[in-house]
């Protein structure tokens, strides 16, 4: 390397140095005939956070409230998705049924114990949602009663999680509370819900 680069000043630390976090920008506000994709948390702009299915239960709970989340997605270090995990499903039913049927503590319960397994999450094609309203979407996370819905991107032979919907977001964009209908539904249901006209 050449010599004629000169040396930058190095600093010291002040008492109570933070680090910079990235600023919260404010919910874009919709209307249900908006784009869907107005809703979307886009994975293409916002990084996921992910944990590995070994992670205790209070440790994936520490990581949701630190990263203002309610749902991690379970991974091997290649990034595969193995599952995912909320927060209803650490607070809720799901640790008490695991320790009923096997034994031991809340502690000892691993996000694998009780995560929602890769063959069980359903999710809305990417091309789908490109195609929808706002307004479909609201009505498909409450036919469901869901509060998260994924989206789904396939390119080639290969899919992707392009992104997640939130009925909590999607609330704060409209300015109002979504209350889920309590209606058991099909998958099929879903898919038809999308392919309708707003």
């Amino acid at each position: 390397m050449h010599s004629n680069y000169s040396a930058l000043p190095y600093k010291s630390f002040s008492p109570g140095t933070t680090l910079r976090r990235p600023v919260q920008q404010k919910e874009i506000q919709v209307t249900p005939t908006d784009p869907a994709r107005l809703v979307m948390t886009d994975f293409e702009q916002t990084v996921p956070i992910t944990e590995l299915p070994t992670l205790p239960l209070p440790e994936a709970n520490d990581r949701m409230i630190t990263y203002g989340v309610r749902l991690l997605f379970v991974t091997k270090n290649d990034d595969t998705i193995l599952g995912l995990i909320t927060a209803n499903d650490i607070l809720g039913e799901r640790p008490i049924k695991y320790i009923q049927k096997y034994g031991g503590s809340f502690n000892e319960i691993t996000v694998n114990d009780v995560m929602t397994k890769r063959s069980q999450i359903e999710a809305i094609s990417f091309n789908d949602l490109c195609n929808a309203s706002v307004g479909q979407i609201i009505e498909t996370m409450k036919m469901f009663n869901r509060q998260h819905a994924l989206v789904i991107e396939e390119i080639d032979d290969n899919a992707f999680v392009r992104g997640l919907l939130s009925t909590t977001r999607i609330s704060q964009q409209l300015g109002i509370n979504i209350e889920p209908s309590n209606r058991a539904r099909t998958f099929q249901e879903l898919e038809s819900v999308l392919m309708s006209a707003a």
